[in-house]
């Protein structure tokens, strides 16, 4: 499926993760190699070890939506500050969190988290916010919104923030029984995160600097993590194909990827297949690939705004391999996102 979407740029962003309390501690981090995957959690029923995972030390730690809460609204509030913006009524707020049928997910996300981030960041709040559940897609999909709102003249900045925490002893117990946790047991899983992260977006004519979103493709893959059916890739292909197609590029043409990957054997296999159907003609460098998750652990709804803070970092401070960027996620509903960024 073809989701044209306008150009935005990337003006600011927030970041609270475990290898950082803002955005340049975590991104001088991920550029440095800086694992968070120091602490332990809950124990794995098949080993008996107790499963690594990357997590954030707060002064005070709550739990449930009021932990989601304290991860993100400092996030939130970094954002808001580096762009010089304090008029939070007129600047709509949309939070990608995980996806309704998780378990250990707090019952009461969608009801009660934007009220505790605007109560702890002390501002007005904005009619237009909405929460987006869908684990890593939630925030894809705010950014759809995003542009529909500033295209629309709803509002002349966006916040795209997402959170998550799969640290919870109910979420890692599901995780834990279907395999998918790195163990001592298993090899092909990944290591359990957490995070809260922010972007803020604007429509793209007018402004100076940041990062441009030039191109969006979205599909969705019938053979999951947890389906039988053979994966093909074709799902990932198809969105890359379209956010190249919009943006009027091919592959070779396209410098780095910055992904979602997690370490599980599925998403690489899914990126592999891709790059080998659109990445055929030589190239003069390798095609880096930039896995933020390697360090700060498993943060599905929190992944985006990451990604999207991590490549406008690099094309700012002149590390990253060129001036265009693909970024891809999905999630394990099927849904596949692929955008293409370029230094403003």
């Amino acid at each position: 499926m073809t989701t044209p979407v306008p150009e935005l740029i990337v003006v600011a962003s927030g970041m609270l993760t475990a290898v950082g309390y803002n955005a340049p501690a975590t991104l001088a981090a991920l550029r440095a190699g800086v694992s968070g995957v120091r602490s332990l959690t809950w124990p794995d029923p098949e080993s008996g070890k107790r499963v690594r995972c990357a997590r954030v030390w707060l002064p005070q730690r709550h739990a449930g939506t009021d932990l989601l809460a304290d991860l993100l609204a400092p996030a939130v509030d970094e954002c808001l500050a580096a762009a010089g913006r304090s008029d939070t009524e007129n600047i709509p707020l949309l939070l990608g969190v995980a996806q309704s049928v998780r378990r250990g997910r707090p019952a009461d996300v969608d009801q009660n988290l934007l009220r505790q981030i605007y109560q702890r960041i002390d501002a007005p709040s904005c009619a237009l916010s909405r929460i987006h559940p869908g684990d890593q897609s939630g925030c894809a999909f705010a950014l759809l919104e995003a542009q529909r709102l500033l295209a629309g003249g709803y509002a002349d900045r966006v916040l795209i923030g997402g959170v998550d925490s799969l640290l919870e002893r109910r979420t890692i117990m599901a995780y834990a029984e279907s395999r998918r946790l790195l163990t001592a047991a298993n090899f092909n899983g990944f290591l359990p995160g957490e995070a809260g992260t922010a972007v803020m977006v604007a429509s793209a004519p007018g402004e100076k600097g940041g990062l441009r979103i030039v191109g969006t493709g979205h599909a969705e893959e019938t053979a999951t993590i947890e389906d039988t059916e053979a994966l093909r890739g074709t799902a990932l292909t198809s969105a890359i194909k379209t956010a190249l197609a919009s943006a009027g590029l091919t592959m070779p043409q396209v410098s780095f990827r910055v992904t979602d990957l997690s370490g599980e054997h599925y998403k690489f296999k899914e990126a592999i297949f891709a790059v080998l159907r659109l990445d055929q003609a030589p190239r003069k460098q390798p095609f880096e690939m930039w896995h933020p998750v390697e360090f700060l652990g498993e943060i599905r709804a929190a992944i985006l705004p990451c990604l999207l803070a991590w490549t406008w970092d690099a094309f700012r401070r002149g590390y990253a391999p060129g001036r265009e960027a693909l970024i891809h996620l999905g999630s394990d509903d099927g849904h596949r996102f692929a955008f293409v960024a370029r230094a403003a």
